[in-house]
């Protein structure tokens, strides 16, 4: 039994050491990103409090894919992107078809842009939607009229205070790609991510549905904690400006810490 015990603890203490190993090479080498994101890009969780007491605290990094630019303004983001036959292939998928509906989730490289002209783009399509419902509204100011009205008002003061400014741009299958169409952008970050292919049967196109990041949560250092104590996550239906600011880099192995969190 002692045997035993002492091999597990042997095997406990050397992945503790292989993970800290690579904490440590990611912050030792390149910082390949360094952004100042607030509440919209990093969020608390649902137990912030719970957390804070308990096993430290964790912010969850909330990104989002852009809208076609053929596309209305939609509040609910699918996280999907349109690629053609040749990219599918190029990302290292097998080709879905109409039997095959999608290919296993595998990882790759995303390109994500922060606060630049996908954001923009879908403050502008907000507005339209606003501006439309209001005509209907003045047109005809009926019960629906209303609640179409000030929902789209309530869409865009959230795309303008709330929402996440960080968008999917691309995936690839290797990072020096994405780097290099990048090279000069400091609004861009690169992270691995998984995805998968898939076939649309009904307008004969292929897409890459966006899964998740990798690393999709960020631990706050103690020492950093203090601003976000009290705080609570907020609601879906909650419009405000965010309350705290993070600064984040990103390593050699393309994952994020946190530097510093201040109160805004």
């Amino acid at each position: 039994m002692k045997k035993y015990l002492l091999l597990g603890l042997l095997l406990l203490i050397g992945s503790n050491l292989v993970a800290l190993a690579g904490v440590a090479y990611n912050r030792l080498n390149e910082i390949t990103a360094a952004l100042t994101l607030t509440e919209r890009e990093l969020q608390l969780p649902y137990n912030s409090s719970a957390q804070q007491e308990n096993s430290g605290l964790s912010l969850q990094m909330v990104w989002r894919s852009p809208s076609a630019d053929d596309e209305a303004y939609q509040p609910y983001n699918v996280k999907e992107s349109r690629l053609s036959k040749e990219q599918v292939l190029a990302l290292g998928f097998e080709l879905p078809d109409e039997r095959y509906y999608g290919a296993q989730s595998q990882p790759l490289y995303w390109a994500l842009e922060f606060d630049g002209e996908l954001h923009d783009a879908e403050v502008v399509k907000a507005e339209l939607r606003y501006q439309k419902a209001l005509d209907s509204y003045n047109a005809q100011p009926n019960e629906d009229n209303t609640r179409l009205k000030n929902d789209a008002f309530d869409f865009l003061e959230k795309e303008k205070l709330t929402n996440s400014r960080l968008f999917f741009v691309k995936a690839a299958a290797d990072y020096q790609s994405l780097a290099t169409e990048f090279a000069g952008k400091d609004n861009m970050i690169f992270v691995k991510g998984l995805a998968k292919a898939y076939y649309h049967q009904n307008s004969d196109s292929y897409g890459l549905s966006l899964n998740q990041l990798l690393v999709n949560r960020i631990m706050v250092p103690l020492a950093d904690t203090e601003p976000l104590k009290g705080l609570s996550r907020l609601g879906y239906r909650d419009i405000t400006a965010p309350r705290y600011s993070v600064e984040v880099n990103w390593g050699s192995r393309l994952e994020p810490w946190i530097v510093a969190v201040t109160e805004r």
